[in-house]
């Protein structure tokens, strides 16, 4: 008992810290990762071949009273990220490039702007998701729930609309 007494203060702040990291991790939605209320929105969809780059396959710019917005805005914000508890320190360090394997691979990006003239990026499907800091503008690393599944799923639920458009 005696050495609980005399450690409790360390106890209680590594306790503190791991609550605060559980909850920082936790699932959030595109708006608690920084964007307040959407005021335009830009869907691409890229294809990424290895050797040859970056190709744009498809993309749209979107405002609110365009036909697609209800369809592409409750798309995007029924989506939840996981964001590691470092971000919060990473996104204020020099390094902004997040490793990815080399394969061909689609990817879905997203540029969104706030009445509050904050953007975002958010890039599903290519390797790791990330997402781009509103305040230090840092690309950060995050995990999409349900995976690349659900970003696949996405971009195939995209596709015609975009191509339609």
């Amino acid at each position: 008992m005696s050495w609980f007494k005399s450690h409790w203060k360390p106890l209680a702040v590594l306790l503190a810290l791991i609550l605060w990291a559980a909850w920082y991790s936790r699932p959030v939605d595109i708006h608690r990762l920084g964007i307040g209320e959407l005021e335009a929105i830009n869907v691409s969809i890229y294809y990424n071949e290895p050797g040859v780059g970056v190709q744009n396959t498809l993309s749209i710019g979107l405002r609110p009273g365009d036909p697609l917005w209800p369809v592409v805005s409750k798309e995007l914000e029924a989506l939840r990220f996981r964001r590691p508890p470092w971000n919060l320190v990473r996104q204020y360090l020099r390094e902004d490039v997040i490793h990815t394997e080399l394969a061909a691979r689609e990817a879905l990006v997203f540029h969104l702007w706030d009445n509050g003239d904050r953007s975002l990026m958010l890039q599903l499907n290519g390797g790791k998701p990330c997402y781009t800091s509103p305040y230090t503008t840092q690309n950060l690393p995050a995990s999409l729930s349900g995976g690349e599944e659900t970003a696949q799923a996405l971009a195939e639920r995209l596709r015609p609309l975009l191509e339609g458009y």
